[in-house]
This record gives C-alpha cells, sequence and structure tokens, in this order.
C-alpha cells in the first residue's frame, strides 16, 4: 500500500516537472519576468506598449473606496495613469461600497461586473466570506483576479492562485510604526490599540504590532471600531477614560487615526501620540496641523502602476510575480517640509497631491 502512494506520488511529481518544462522551456511564448525586473519596469518611467492590440482590455473593480482613506481613489487614477501612458486600449467598470456596508452589496457588485465578461477582476479580501467569494471566482478561467490590498498569498488556496496579489505589505508597515513607538517612548511605556474591525487588516497590522512591542510596551486595552470613524471616536474616548496614563495609540487605519483624533480634540489630550497608517492627503493634512506624530506613508501609486504593467506583461503572454508589495517611509516630527514634498510627488505620481 505505502509502496502504491509513493509510486503515485512520485508520479504526480514528474508530471508536474514535465509539465513546467513543456510549458516555460519548449513553448518559446511563455517568458516569465522575476520580481526584481517587475519592481524596476513599476518604478521606472512609462514605456509605450509595442504589441499589436487587437481589442480593448476590459478591466472590473470592486471597492470599499468610500472611506476617509484617499487610497482606493487613488489606485483608480493611479491603475488609468499608467495605463493611459503606456498606451494600452482598456475598458474600465468601477463599483465603490462603504466597508461597514457588508459582503451582500459586494456581492451583488460583482456579480453586476461578471454580467460584462471583464477579463481582469481587481477586489479585495479582508473577512471569510470575501475569501470564500474568490475561491468561486478562482474555479473559473474568467476573469482572471487580482487581490489588492493584500501581499500574503493564502495558504489554503495552494496552486489555486489568483492572477496577482497587489498591495503594500500589512506586516511590514506594522513592524515599521513598532520601531519607531519603540525608540521614541522608553519600557513599560503604556498604550492603547485601535483596530479596524475583524479580519486581515486588523490581524495584519495590529496583532504584528502587539507583537512586536510586547515585553516593552504595556497594552492597557484595545477596541475593534467597525471600520468607522465615528466609532474609533467613541473607542478613543473610552480608552482615555479609562486609561488616562497612555502615552500613544495605535491606530490601524486612517479613519481609526483621525476618529481618535476627534477623541484627543473633545478631551483636551493632545499630549497622546497617534500614527497615521497609509499616508493619504487627509492623513498629510492633520501631520502638518500636528494631530498626527508620526506618519507610515505608501508610495501610493505602485499598486496602480503595478497592476496595469502586469496587465500589459499578460497580455503579451508573459508571466508575472504572484506578488507586488509597494514601498513605505515613516514620516515624524523631525522630518523636514522638503522631505515630505518630496515623498508626496514620489507617492502620487498619477493621482495627484
Amino acid at each position: 500500500m505505502l509502496r502504491k502512494q509513493w509510486q503515485s506520488a512520485h508520479h504526480r511529481l514528474f508530471s508536474f516537472i514535465l509539465g513546467w518544462i513543456l510549458l516555460v522551456v519548449i513553448n518559446p511564448n511563455v517568458l516569465a519576468v522575476n520580481a526584481d525586473d517587475f519592481k524596476q519596469l513599476v518604478t521606472d518611467d512609462a514605456h509605450p506598449v509595442q504589441f499589436k492590440q487587437s481589442s480593448s482590455v476590459k478591466i472590473a473593480v470592486v471597492y470599499p473606496g468610500f472611506q476617509s482613506s484617499d487610497y482606493w481613489q487613488r489606485s483608480i487614477r493611479s491603475l488609468t495613469g499608467r495605463l493611459d501612458a503606456i498606451e494600452l486600449d482598456y475598458h474600465l467598470d468601477v463599483r465603490f461600497s462603504a466597508p461597514a456596508e457588508g459582503v451582500d452589496l459586494q456581492v451583488r457588485q460583482i456579480k453586476s461586473v461578471l454580467s460584462k465578461e471583464p477579463d481582469y477582476l481587481i477586489l479585495t479580501i479582508n473577512s471569510l466570506q470575501q475569501q470564500r467569494i474568490v475561491e468561486l471566482l478562482l474555479e473559473q478561467d474568467k476573469p482572471k483576479v487580482i487581490v489588492q490590498n493584500l501581499t500574503k498569498p493564502v495558504e489554503e488556496w495552494f496552486d489555486f492562485q489568483p492572477f496577482l496579489y497587489v498591495g503594500f505589505d500589512h506586516a511590514q508597515g506594522a513592524l515599521e510604526l513598532a520601531d519607531y513607538f519603540k525608540a521614541r517612548f522608553p519600557k513599560g511605556t503604556p498604550y492603547g490599540l485601535l483596530l479596524w474591525n475583524k479580519g486581515v487588516v486588523s490581524d495584519q497590522r495590529g496583532l504584528t504590532f502587539e507583537r512586536a512591542v510586547s515585553g516593552y510596551h504595556d497594552l492597557k486595552a484595545s477596541y475593534f471600531t467597525n471600520a468607522s470613524r465615528e466609532m474609533a471616536k467613541a473607542q478613543a474616548l473610552a480608552l482615555i477614560t479609562e486609561y488616562p496614563e497612555i502615552k500613544y495609540i495605535y491606530a490601524c487605519t486612517t479613519d481609526v487615526a483621525l476618529g481618535a483624533v476627534d477623541a484627543l480634540h473633545e478631551l483636551g489630550r493632545e499630549d497622546i501620540v497617534i500614527n497615521g497608517w497609509g499616508g493619504g492627503l487627509a492623513e498629510i493634512e492633520a501631520f502638518e496641523r500636528g494631530d498626527l506624530d508620526v506618519l507610515l506613508m505608501r508610495m501610493n501609486d505602485q499598486n496602480g502602476v503595478a497592476i496595469a504593467e502586469a496587465i500589459s506583461l499578460d497580455r503579451q503572454k508573459k508571466e508575472v510575480p504572484l506578488v507586488f508589495s509597494g514601498d513605505f517611509s515613516v514620516l515624524h516630527n523631525n522630518s523636514t517640509p522638503e522631505i515630505l514634498r518630496t515623498l508626496i510627488s514620489k507617492a502620487f505620481i498619477y493621482s495627484g497631491p
């Protein structure tokens, strides 16, 4: 019995290796672009495509774009900006929702865009329900799925992965902010943690930060905010009322950070430090006013550019890396206005300041 199982496994491995050789080595039409070359393509200036375009590329987008963060809106502008710059003919179908509106609306939006038979579908995953939706899509040949705002492949999908994961590494960003707070505040400093809603963002941004400062800073309490600035304010008020000794609040998203700022203003507790997460326009303005002490700033437009270039390469029958993760920079109260202006021009190449 064991011998048969071993032979079966050996046969499957041999078949996989042979198939890969036939696909990549013997088939001259399949070319792979490695991660370093793809990153260089994204950060370089745009170059018009050189291949013949027989029809428009149909791209559908379903985003939770109605929120204080302008990340999703800018993603559209950077995507279309790069598509225009490389002169790729396309048709775009965009649907927005609010994060708190639930998955049901997103399901209806996905069904609506699928009825138009797009070549590519761009969406995000923050909950198990959204993950299940993508799993159903992956069982189909079309459209090719692009998962945005997630750079860690879903392990349960094994080889049935989407065309591309694109965004900014939540865990890496959390670790950079953890380094900042550990350098700024001494051991034993009390702090509070405001999470988004239950899901990937809170896990990878919030729990990663908590683990990184564990044993060095003293977490007093953590609260979910239901993806709402208003709820973030209410939870921050409760946090500060119960633990007035906290020195900083770690916020997982823009809406959470701005809600916490609202609470500090109401209580007159501007001595408490709050971070921004993302570095969009609302956060930059709050940083310039002194409401936010530190910003984790994404080089925002890299994700839209990466999607555009990946689609262009795919139309040329070239394989792209499974994951693209964009760059971060940390801005703090010692950063000069010149540094801020430089980062703004770098982050918002297509989406504007």
